[in-house]
């Protein structure tokens, strides 16, 4: 399972989960197989500060990443239904570090 977290710098997943996707400077993502953590990779989020955030871009470039759940606090329901036409579930948390987060999948 591949887990793309919003993440407020790169720090990985010593992250703060951030808290949506125009202000998180990266997505960290999360590969879990057999309920052990293969590989981590921080991803420059190209739509940090972009309060133009185009739906569609957004999903292409999550996509890139292989994930099969987006992790942050908020998202636009534009936004999450376009995740959801690809396949891509949504999973919306509180405050808390990317690491303490993965732990609950």
């Amino acid at each position: 399972m591949i887990i793309a977290f919003a993440s407020k710098n790169h720090l990985g997943l010593n992250s703060d989960i951030g808290s949506d996707i125009v202000n998180s400077e990266y997505i960290t993502v999360a590969e879990v197989e057999d309920g052990k953590l293969k590989k981590v990779k921080n991803v420059e989020n190209i739509f940090y500060n972009d309060q133009k955030l185009n739906a569609k871009d957004f999903v292409d470039f999550i996509s890139k990443t292989n994930a099969e759940i987006f992790v942050v606090m908020n998202i636009s329901e534009e936004i999450k239904a376009e995740l959801l036409k690809n396949n891509i579930s949504v999973k919306l948390v509180t405050l808390g570090r990317i690491a303490d987060i993965l732990n609950t999948f």
